[in-house]
């Protein structure tokens, strides 16, 4: 039985009383679940919360006790015996190739191979090589740990780094504005995670919420006798790295209340527009698997710089259903990008390590965090290409092979109605290399796969910008992987694909090398491109990392927006996202104005698309039911963005001026979580703007998030009237990226 918080009960009896006395609204259709679905009966959850928090910086910044030092590091733990493993990895490196005789190319599932940079059948969605580059965390040998796992995230302005020891943050241009080793971050927390001393803190993830404007840097611990196992949660302040951070510490060894003695490994963060996802696997102290965990953090609490109590819900008992029966392991939660509420539901999914080979993937649908009770489908995804783990991957000049891990998924992206994977596979005609998969949600059905041929490749590090068309078969020019095999087929040193090439083998102890566990790929909320890291060959006995930046390449939809211009990118991918159709069939008209009715639907459609629940009864005597943008200012109002120019009347026709649509972007960007409580940057940062302004808090905000930079570095020119080129920028930024 789940256990419930008040506050849960209390939003709950809150909504029904506003549903029964609001008027009727207009239902969306509602699909029935498809053959493959059905809601697990069988889950455990329960509730828990926790009370230890620190900030960082701390102020003095205290240090550690003597006794309890972070050290080591945990490397991922296979779900099956290390003999199993080691026998499964044996019989796919029988069909290991050193070298291949052609390129590499992204491999579609009944279509023609690719080369990755793309080609002469369809534009890129990003271009084929980095514009930008520059060496990531650096470490001196002599302080390396051998499994770095580098991830990285991008804000408005910084481009935060993790590896196994360090958090680093840099300017997008490669400067190292600053660089914290867990010891110094975690100082105040040791002697709770680790009280008898031989602290291990491992696998850092690190993403940047562009819904809500928050960094997120998981990592987890856990004491040298396994009597401790916490996760670590640091949230920041802001949208940038010197914005401050809240850190939770939560019992990884609890599920709810009960204690399981437990520790975890191996686990992951994603999130939707509402709360925040966890989740990974459980081990005994004999190392042994024993399944995989959720745990459900709502935003509301967790971005709350006034939380006191932060709590949360696990979901355990996962299993993967008819196929095997097997224990669901590995589970990654969706990072949602794109038109934040236009899916109520979270999705985690999860290839297996634990029966292969195999032929399926399980997609895990929470259907409402805030809904009494949780109720949770699961999903067989049947179809895909049978993979198992894949091979050690062979270097030039070394005896040494690099491990490439298990069979699990390493990163997913929902977008749209697609939910995006990549993952390490092995294949006997392709023994070590990374798979993608793309599910279409709405019939959740494999869309498309893919495999990278001709590379020995893995730790993919990728994303889906917003110049990805929707159901696109895959974002065949979104990958960078860790790879040995150079583009023209010839063995090289460890580098990453289409990033940096390696300067040596890399042999620190026995064969298999431990090699990244991930590697990182992430949207940039300003400009739409790519970033990506990981690691490479530096000597024989380091590694270095390596961060770099892929521009978009939106395609051009409108006769009367030049390539080149600044507002063109934004415009196409206003248009590939259908959030406009045009002034005509062939034209935008980037220089109009834009209407408080117009912006109205910019808004709703970057939110929700065109499929959305509004009150039928109209709100204001001048948009009646018959007006063109009606529902829209329906839905506006339903949230609370806007409460018209009068009581009365919206002013469908008036134009807007800039202030204004800052007010209803950043509404409409923060409601969801924050009303109108956010937090933004004090310090004023436009002489047009001044504090005593009703609209100063959302500039400033505006400004924070890097959706404007003002029309000069020091005016916004707020009351201006906003242009449709304009316009496509602060909605691209705000909701699209």
């Amino acid at each position: 039985m789940r256990q419930s918080y008040p506050r849960f009960i209390i939003l709950f009896l809150l909504l029904i009383c506003l549903a029964l006395s609001q008027s009727p609204l207009r239902a969306q259709v509602v699909q029935p679940p498809p053959d493959n679905c059905a809601v697990d009966t069988e889950l455990r959850v329960s509730s828990g919360q926790t009370i230890i928090t620190v900030n960082y910086p701390q102020n003095p910044a205290p240090r550690a006790p003597a006794a309890v030092q972070v050290s080591g590091v945990q490397p991922t733990l296979p779900t099956v015996s290390s003999a199993e493993y080691a026998a499964k990895k044996a019989a796919i490196a029988a069909y290991s190739q050193p070298s291949f005789s052609a390129p590499p190319a992204l491999e579609i599932m009944g279509t023609a191979q690719r080369t990755p940079g793309g080609g002469p059948a369809a534009r890129a969605p990003i271009t084929g090589t980095p514009t930008i580059n520059w060496e990531g965390i650096q470490i001196p040998a002599g302080n390396q740990i051998s499994l770095p796992s580098p991830d990285l995230a991008v804000g408005p302005s910084d481009a935060i780094m993790v590896v196994n020891s360090t958090i680093a943050a840099f300017t997008k241009a490669g400067a190292l504005k600053s660089q914290v080793d867990f010891n110094t971050w975690f100082a105040p927390l040791l002697p709770t995670l680790c009280p008898t001393g031989g602290c291990l803190i491992f696998d850092p993830w690190i993403r940047y919420d562009q819904m809500h404007g928050r960094y997120l840097f998981l990592a987890a611990s856990r004491s040298g006798n396994f009597q401790t196992s916490y996760l670590l949660v640091s949230i920041s302040n802001g949208a940038s790295f010197d914005s401050g951070w809240k850190i939770w510490a939560l019992n990884g060894g609890l599920e709810g209340i009960t204690p399981t003695g437990l520790w975890a490994d191996s686990w992951r963060l994603g999130f939707d527009n509402a709360a925040v996802y966890l989740s990974g696997n459980m081990f005994d102290t004999l190392g042994r698997f024993q399944g995989s965990k959720i745990r459900l953090l709502l935003k509301t609490e967790l971005y709350n710089p006034a939380t006191s109590t932060l709590h949360w819900t696990d979901i355990a008992n996962l299993n993967n259903g008819t196929p095997d029966g097997s224990k669901a392991d590995s589970l990654v939660p969706a990072h949602q990008r794109g038109k934040p509420a236009a899916v109520n539901s979270s999705m985690l999914v999860n290839s297996t390590t634990f029966s292969v080979p195999a032929n399926y993937l399980t997609v895990w649908k929470i259907e409402d965090p805030l809904a009494l009770p949780l109720r949770v489908t699961r999903c067989t995804i049947h179809g895909v290409l049978p993979y198992t783990y894949p091979a050690p991957a062979p270097q030039l000049g070394s005896f040494a092979t690099l491990d490439s891990g298990d069979s699990r998924t390493l990163k997913a992206i929902y977008r749209n109605g697609f939910l995006y994977t990549a993952r390490d596979s092995g294949y006997t005609d392709q023994a070590t290399t990374v798979a993608f998969d793309l599910i279409d949600t709405k019939t959740m059905l494999l869309a498309s796969q893919g495999r990278l041929r001709n590379s020995n490749a893995f730790y993919p590090g990728f994303d889906v910008p917003a110049s990805t068309p929707s159901g696109t078969l895959f974002p065949t020019d979104n990958v960078v992987t860790g790879t040995t095999t150079a583009a023209d087929g010839s063995l090289t040193y460890p580098s990453l694909l289409r990033l940096k090439a390696g300067e040596s083998p890399y042999l620190i102890g026995p064969s298999p090398e431990p090699w990244g566990d991930y590697s990182g790929g992430t949207v940039d909320p300003v400009t739409g491109g790519l970033w990506t890291s990981g690691e490479y060959g530096k000597t024989t006995s380091s590694w270095g990392t390596w961060v770099g930046y892929f521009p978009w390449t939106p395609t051009g939809s409108f006769t009367d927006v030049q390539p080149g211009n600044f507002f063109a990118d934004y415009i196409n991918v206003l248009a590939t996202w259908q959030v406009t159709l045009g002034c005509t069939a062939t034209q935008y008209c980037p220089t109009d104005p834009v209407s408080r009715g117009q912006l109205a639907a910019f808004i709703i459609r970057s939110l929700y698309g065109d499929n959305f629940t509004f009150t039928a009864t109209p709100y204001f005597t001048d948009v009646p039911s018959t007006y063109p943008f009606f529902s829209y200012i329906q839905k506006l109002r339903d949230l609370g963005i806007t409460q018209g120019c009068t009581p009365t009347t919206f002013c469908p026709g008036d134009p807007v001026t800039r202030g204004q649509a800052a007010v209803l972007i950043i509404r409409g960007k923060m409601a969801s979580v924050f009303g109108d409580t956010f937090t933004y940057p004090q310090q004023q940062v436009f002489t047009d703007v001044p504090p005593a302004s009703m609209q100063f808090p959302f500039v400033q905000k505006l400004f924070e998030l890097g959706i404007t930079s003002g029309c000069t570095p020091t005016l916004f020119c707020v009351n201006n009237t906003l242009t449709r080129q304009e316009m496509a920028v602060f909605i691209v930024r705000a909701f699209l990226n």
